[in-house]
């Protein structure tokens, strides 16, 4: 897959688990609809729970970054 595309998945990545971390019960009932709703439910009910994975998510994003490697752009040049 492009390195551009990766890296801002990662970008999301990275949001989501600090969003995650610092607001786990507000951030997870903003996304309380549809059919995972019930899913969500329970995790918001778990923030300690909630904090972790977004730790990891963070963690998981930040090293699929890291390996990345130099891309051939112009930057640095």
């Amino acid at each position: 897959m492009n390195g551009r595309i990766v890296e801002s998945l990662a970008m999301v990545a990275i949001g989501d688990g600090v969003l995650s971390v610092l607001f786990p019960v507000e951030h997870t009932a903003r996304w309380e609809m549809g059919p995972w709703a019930p899913m969500l439910e329970w995790f918001r009910d778990r923030p300690g729970l909630v904090r972790a994975l977004g730790a990891a998510e963070v963690a998981g994003a930040v090293a699929v970054a890291a390996g990345l490697g130099k891309s051939s752009g112009s930057a640095g040049k």
